[in-house]
């Protein structure tokens, strides 16, 4: 019995020496921003760290915590990064703590080159990276969270992240995004002749461009919102709703790759952007084709009861009918 009391004391004194760590997080430890927006500490300390290196026609990895990406392409042979560290606490000391405990570790072998990202406290900290990487590089991103946007690279993409929109600019080889929360806006220059594409959110809106003339076979499925074409001409369509939205299935010219879209909750638009000039590598959103505006959304009288979540979708598709009118819904 006394041995007994004596391990409860003991117990009680190792619960009060933790409760500091356990309250980390507390009412003073959170700040707002100007709009409103809440973060874990109240102080952020900032520093860059440069890297470069030159790829020599390896993949080139960015993975690990949060943080916001923004890498474009250049006639250059090094990718030059910038690596804008974070750390946050409730005071500068203890927001130093956390940037020094964030370590950059980058690994090559002779198939790609990693930038790894880690932290010892990572729900204090975050990781923001810029840069300039040579133009064919194959770039794979996969962190936490974060916008990402990439300009004018022209080798294959590969994102991975669970929150923040994904933006890509003139892209001319396959393009993998798989996200969990956020629009995806993907244009390319120019449409590889071959390697299947896939482009996936849960809960955001896809906006696909490609120039006119392009050769590929479209496979776009919403389960909530409407889809919509501009400027682009079909060889073939068919056309269903399921749940609250739809699939449609086309072809653009003959053959060509797969193009998959997929989101959960959210709208799609396919729509036809002007090929770059030879000075230019990027498409911009004002290069939009606008002739041909149409949208593809369930009739009224199609559209399931609010709690319906799953339909199936084996049923055949109905033909989509021929028309050329703008702002034609289905």
């Amino acid at each position: 019995m006394h041995l007994s009391r004596w391990f409860f004391v003991l117990i009680l004194a190792l619960s009060f020496a933790l409760l500091p760590g356990c309250q980390r997080s507390g009412e003073d430890d959170i700040a707002r921003t100007d709009d409103g927006v809440m973060r874990l500490g109240r102080v952020e300390v900032v520093d860059t760290v440069a890297r470069a290196v030159a790829p020599s026609n390896r993949p080139l990895v960015l993975e690990g915590l949060r943080g916001s990406v923004h890498v474009t392409g250049a006639n250059q042979t090094t990718a030059d990064l910038s690596f804008v560290r974070r750390g946050r606490g409730d005071s500068q000391e203890a927001g130093q703590s956390v940037l020094e405990g964030i370590a950059i570790t980058e690994s090559g072998t002779e198939s790609e080159y990693t930038y790894t990202l880690e932290a010892d406290e990572e729900n204090y900290a975050a990781v923001d990276i810029r840069g300039r990487v040579p133009g064919q590089t194959t770039l794979r991103v996969d962190r936490l969270s974060g916008p990402v946007r990439i300009d004018s690279v022209g080798g294959a993409l590969t994102i991975e992240h669970d929150h923040g929109d994904v933006t890509v600019r003139g892209a001319a080889a396959p393009v993998e995004v798989m996200i969990k929360n956020g629009d995806i806006h993907v244009d390319f220059r120019t449409l590889p002749a071959e390697g299947d594409m896939l482009l996936e959110t849960s809960n955001g809106d896809l906006h696909l461009g490609v120039p006119a003339g392009a050769v590929a076979q479209i496979d776009a499925q919403t389960n909530v919102g409407t889809i919509r074409t501009q400027g682009l001409s079909f060889s073939a369509e068919r056309f269903a709703p399921i749940n609250a939205g739809a699939r449609y299935n086309a072809q653009l010219g003959e053959g060509g790759p797969t193009l998959e879209l997929r989101t959960q909750n959210g709208s799609i638009t396919l729509r036809a952007v002007a090929p770059a000039s030879a000075d230019t590598t990027t498409v911009s959103e004002s290069a939009t084709v606008p002739s041909g505006d149409t949208v593809m959304a369930p009739r009224p009288d199609t559209v399931p009861a609010a709690d319906t979540v799953e339909g199936d979708t084996t049923e055949p598709d109905a033909p989509v009918p021929d028309t050329t009118a703008a702002d034609t819904v289905f």
